[in-house]
């Protein structure tokens, strides 16, 4: 384990004696989260981290894409990652939108759990849900002390940006739970194809590679405080 993961840890667990121990992480669909950060979640929630994950939209624009289906998807999922069942805000495609009425449902959110610390998407995503969730999560996460974007982009489309990894978490020990939530989601595994969990242990692969461990999850930084 690197400095800088160390340093997360230390961090966490300081934050956690001074009670700041509820984290919301936010996701424009079931399984956006775990691909993004799903060993991020198992090592915070075995630090004893309340994790509240918040699901803005249940897609069902495939016959792979039911409602209900994938609203089980993702409970079983947080189960697996340690967390309770995910916040569903069951928003239609229609209703994201960047604008005044989705930054006071995120901001109700915020101050309902009392949290310090948010994570959401890559605001660079080539999917328009993924950057307008983004955009407003960042609106209403001006008072808030920490703010961090993880990558999505499996499957997806190459934009013009480049995500730039600024903080890395070794997640070589929750690496099997990470894998074993992707499982869950079977109507996405039907729809990306059969490599499409290995694409995912093979960027946290690389991940792990950059910081001298097996397997890690980065993350952009909005903002941060640490002392």
């Amino acid at each position: 384990m690197n400095a800088i993961s160390k340093n997360l840890i230390i961090f966490y667990s300081k934050a956690g004696m001074d009670n700041f121990h509820r984290i919301l992480v936010f996701g424009a669909h079931p399984d956006d989260i775990e691909i993004g950060m799903g060993g991020t979640i198992t090592k915070l929630a075995k630090l004893g981290y309340d994790i509240i994950m918040v699901i803005a939209t249940l897609p069902n624009f495939t016959i792979a894409d039911k409602k209900d289906e994938r609203k089980l998807e993702a409970i079983s999922s947080a189960t697996i990652l340690g967390c309770k069942s995910p916040e569903f805000l069951d928003l239609s495609p229609q209703d994201i939108v960047f604008g005044r009425r989705m930054v006071s449902l995120i901001d109700s959110l915020i101050k309902k759990y009392k949290t310090t610390t948010v994570y959401t998407q890559w605001i660079g995503d080539s999917h328009q849900d993924h950057q307008i969730l983004t955009q407003s999560v960042i609106a209403a996460s001006r008072d808030i002390s920490n703010l961090y974007m993880y990558e999505t982009t499996i499957p997806g489309g190459l934009t013009e940006k480049a995500f730039r990894p600024q903080l890395f978490v070794d997640i070589t020990k929750e690496m099997e739970n990470k894998t074993k939530s992707l499982k869950c989601f079977k109507s996405q595994n039907l729809r990306c194809g059969p490599f499409w969990i290995d694409a995912i242990v093979g960027r946290s692969l690389y991940r792990g590679y950059q910081m001298n461990t097996k397997y890690a999850e980065a993350f952009e930084i909005v903002k941060t405080v640490l002392y």
